[in-house]
Formats: structure tokens, C-alpha cells, sequence
């Protein structure tokens, strides 16, 4: 039931990953369920909340900064950090002056914490709170409120697990998320429903390790069921799958995805290193060879299927030799897109001690050369449907070099400019490929 507060308003201010942003719209949620009115970050607000992110320095650097902006900005509103930096340095979080500073796995109770002492505040009665449980106790899937996050009027991401259980060496993230921890698929499959019946025709899947869903119930083809049981939920017209292991992307998964209609042929498998050698020093549980193997696989059963990937450029133990050869292997394993980050060294992970550490200027040199080499590729899968009919589903209007037109996705997330296109944000257009945009979307005119 709502609360006798209408004019109460709060601000939320999101780093960081897709399960971040999710994360971020259920909180609002609960907030406005309450009767609370959200306002733009940094406007006058009873509470306002850092939702903050810990996967490199730069995001670091990034959440302390908000996390001031949002004290300066308003010295009487109750700061709340959450999130993963809050999780995993809460006191140095805390000395930036905040009133709470909330686990990333305690985001449940925000609502309720925060309420109450924005009021306590009001009557000078609070006393600034550290609440974070060490990652490591975590052991159930916690709900934070009415879900429905929304990026557009037609996509919706669906947080469908929470923790990993991978520790590869450079990364954080186990250590602030905690364990695996699967969302009943009862609570999954009710969400996509309710959103097919609010007009929304895609669903994203995300999480933290999506393709781990299920093993924490001991189950080890979960995830391959749940996409099976999403697909068929009346009136959805696209399920997007959220980044999965290249080892989790089973025979039964690509099955499924080409046999179905719903499922999108847009695979994000992360490679992190072109290098055997190097993805051992990692931890990751693959190679070289089974990574391109289970390209070959993809294509073979999805020939128009977009492979996108991540990839750290100048991993320590990353020669001259190495990156020389990791370059000609991302360019012969042609990705549709890439996400590339300079190696990061984060405090409390095994690589922040290896030898070999390479210098910041030479990890970004690195970077940008594979983005050139990315580029190249994004640009050729792009090229083969010039000439095409595709289908896209309209996002939003957009004006370009003074013509307005339509953006959206392919279903296999290729981005589409329509100029002067007369169709309905969720209608599912037909269309010709007529070239590329100076920013390669795909130029489409729709057909007579």
C-alpha cells in the first residue's frame, strides 16, 4: 500500500553492468510503489542512491565521484552507496561523508533502511550506518521488489541469477557478488509474462554468469530449460540471451536457438584472450582451439547468427610475441562487434601479483589496435546485408544529419536507422538494406 508521501522525492544514479541497471529500475520501482517521485540526479531529494560498480579503477574513480557529486549537490539529502564498490570497500566508502552504505547483495532492504532514515535525518536522529555482509555468506536469491526494468518502450532486461562462481585471476567480482544464486523459474517466466502483456516484445536475459542458472540447485542444464520455457511464453516476439561462457554454450542451447523464431541469433560468448597461454593465466576454462571451435559450431547451425565477444588487451604475461599473434586471431575469428578493455589490477585478485605486469600506455596501445582490428570485422558482417530484407524492431526516433528516422536492433542486434519509416515503436518491420550510416547502423527504406 502506498505511503502518505507524495511529495517525497529520491534520485538514483547507476555504474556499471546490465545487472546494475536492473538492479537500479526495481529500486525505483519500489520507491515509487511507496508513493515516493523520482527525480533527475543531483535535483533536491529526501534520498538519493549511488548504485556504484567496482570491476576496474576507472569505475572506482567513477562511483567516488558521484558519490561526492551527490553529497555536494545536495548537503541535506540521505547518500546512499550501494553496489559493488560499496561491498567491497564499505569504509572508505563511508569516509566520503554518506549516510548509508548499503552491500551489493543487501539491495533489498534499501527501500526500508533508506526511508527511515532520511527521516531520522530530518529530525537530527540518524547516525551514519555501514550495512554489508561479507559476500562469501550470501547463500539465497534475494528479490528486491517489482522488476520490469525497462531500457526502451519495447526491450526489457529479466535479471535471472545473481554471483559467480568462476574466480578467474583479474577478476573482483566473485569476491563482491558472492556465490552462484539461481531466481526460481516460476519468478522468471511470471516476469516475461507480465511484461508481454505490458506490450513489450524482447527480453533480455542477464545476471551476473547467466549460463551458471541452476547449478547452485545442482542442476547443470538449467539455463538451456529456462531459455526453452521463456521462448514459449504467449506473445513474445524476441528472447536476447545475456553474455554466456563459451563452455556453457551447449549443443542443446544452439538446438534450441535454431530451431526457434524467438531466440535471437546473437551469441555474446566472452574470449578474453586470443592466447591459450594467456587465457591459462586467467583461470579461464577453455582454449584457444575450443573457443573457435564452438565458432565454427554457431555458424554452421546459424549461419546469419552475430558472435560478439569481450577481450582485455595487455593481460601481465601478454608478450610482444603473444600480442602479435592474439591480433591475427581476432581478426580470422571475425566478431560482429567487441567490448575491449585494458587489463585492470584490482587489489585482492591473484594477477594483481603476477610478473609481467604491462605498462598502462602499452595496454592501451594494445586495446586500440584490437579495435582497429574489430572494426574491420564489424564493419564486413555488417556489409553481407546490403542488398537484404531484415527485420527490425523500432526503439525509439532519432534525427540524423537533419532526417528523421527510426532505430532499433535486428534480431541479431544489428543497429538500423529507417529514415522517414511509418511504423509503431514494437511493430516488427521488414525492411531493405540499402547500406551503411556513417556510424554503420544498417540504412534501411521499408518496402513498397
Amino acid at each position: 500500500m502506498a505511503e502518505n508521501m507524495t511529495e517525497r522525492r529520491f534520485a538514483i544514479f547507476t555504474l556499471g553492468c546490465k545487472v546494475n541497471q536492473e538492479e537500479s529500475a526495481a529500486i525505483a520501482n519500489v520507491f515509487c510503489e511507496h508513493g515516493w517521485q523520482e527525480v533527475p540526479f543531483g535535483e533536491a531529494a529526501e534520498v538519493t542512491v549511488v548504485n556504484t560498480c567496482t570491476v576496474t579503477q576507472v569505475a572506482e574513480k567513477k562511483s567516488r565521484n558521484m558519490l561526492r557529486r551527490a553529497r555536494a549537490a545536495n548537503p541535506r539529502t540521505f547518500v546512499v552507496a550501494t553496489g559493488c564498490y560499496a561491498q567491497l570497500k564499505p569504509e572508505e566508502a563511508a569516509a566520503l561523508g554518506l549516510d548509508l552504505v548499503l552491500g551489493a547483495n543487501e539491495k533489498h532492504r534499501l527501500y526500508e533502511l533508506s526511508a527511515a532514515g532520511a527521516e531520522k535525518k530530518r529530525l537530527n536522529a540518524y547516525q551514519p550506518e555501514i550495512a554489508v555482509m561479507p559476500a562469501r555468506d550470501v547463500r539465497d536469491y534475494r528479490e528486491i521488489g517489482n522488476r520490469h526494468s525497462r531500457t526502451s518502450r519495447t526491450r526489457a532486461f529479466v535479471k535471472i541469477e545473481d554471483g559467480c562462481n568462476q574466480f578467474c585471476s583479474y577478476c573482483i567480482v566473485p569476491y563482491v557478488r558472492g556465490p552462484v544464486r539461481s531466481r526460481p523459474l516460476s519468478a522468471v517466466l511470471a516476469e516475461i509474462a507480465g511484461l508481454v502483456r505490458d506490450g513489450y516484445r524482447e527480453v533480455v536475459l542477464t545476471g551476473i554468469h547467466v549460463g551458471a542458472y541452476g547449478t547452485d540447485w545442482g542442476e547443470h542444464d538449467a539455463f538451456a530449460r529456462l531459455v526453452e520455457q521463456a521462448a514459449a511464453v504467449p506473445g513474445l516476439a524476441r528472447l536476447r540471451l545475456g553474455s554466456v561462457e563459451p563452455y556453457e554454450v551447449s549443443d542443446r542451447l544452439l538446438e534450441l536457438a535454431a530451431a526457434s523464431s524467438v531466440i535471437c541469433p546473437h551469441f555474446h560468448v566472452p574470449l578474453q584472450a586470443a592466447s591459450s597461454k594467456v587465457l591459462q593465466l586467467m583461470g579461464r576454462m577453455y582454449d584457444l582451439a575450443f573457443y573457435e571451435e564452438l565458432l565454427v559450431k554457431i555458424r554452421a547451425l546459424l549461419p546469419e547468427a552475430a558472435v560478439t565477444t569481450d577481450i582485455i588487451a595487455g593481460f601481465p604475461g601478454e608478450t610482444d610475441v603473444i600480442f602479435a599473434d592474439e591480433l591475427l586471431a581476432v581478426r580470422r575469428m571475425a566478431f560482429a562487434d567487441a567490448h575491449i578493455f585494458p587489463y585492470s589490477r584490482r587489489p585482492g585478485t591473484p594477477a594483481a601479483m603476477f610478473a609481467g605486469q604491462v605498462p598502462n600506455v602499452e595496454k592501451n596501445r594494445r586495446a586500440e589496435e584490437i579495435s582497429h582490428v574489430v572494426a574491420e570485422t564489424r564493419r564486413e558482417f555488417r556489409e553481407r546485408f546490403i542488398g537484404r530484407e531484415i527485420e527490425f524492431l523500432p526503439e525509439r526516433e532519432q534525427k540524423k544529419d537533419g532526417v528523421s528516422g527510426l532505430c532499433g536492433y535486428t534480431a541479431n542486434y544489428l543497429p538500423v536507422f529507417a529514415p522517414e519509416l511509418d511504423a509503431a515503436y514494437g511493430e516488427i518491420c521488414r525492411v531493405c538494406v540499402t547500406g551503411l550510416t556513417a556510424d554503420g547502423e544498417l540504412l534501411v527504406t521499408g518496402l513498397e
